[in-house]
């Protein structure tokens, strides 16, 4: 009886042992297993982080980009209004000549005819 007794005790303490190992086991597992995904998400963080910061930066490289077009664009409509006033003064200044011009000549057909 002792024997027997001494037998399921020693079969109840392996047992026991072995579930102990077996729940060790699964532990190291579980904590390898969140270990890795926390990984993969603090990788997922850092790439989508340097994808947001491409697309800020890309927006903010069109915008520049934008401004430099509005600033040439208008920096060519005031050149191109500079020049048109120009040969506008420059129309006017022809036209008072040649009325000034035609006007000369006409007092001197009268000088030349009143001789």
């Amino acid at each position: 009886m002792k024997k027997v007794m001494m037998l399921a005790f020693s079969l109840a303490l392996t047992v026991a042992a072995a579930s102990a190992q077996d729940t060790k086991q699964n532990a190291k597992e579980t904590a390898k297993q969140a270990g890795r995904t926390a990984d993969a998400a603090m990788d997922k963080a850092g790439r989508e982080t340097k994808k947001a910061g491409r697309a800020v930066a890309n927006e903010t490289k069109e915008s520049v980009n934008a401004a430099k077009r509005g600033a040439k664009s208008v920096g060519n409509k005031m050149s191109n209004a500079a020049s048109n006033a120009k040969e506008d003064m420059k129309d006017g200044t022809n036209k008072a000549l040649n009325k000034a011009d035609r006007g000369m000549k006409k007092a001197e057909r009268k000088l030349d005819n009143s001789k």
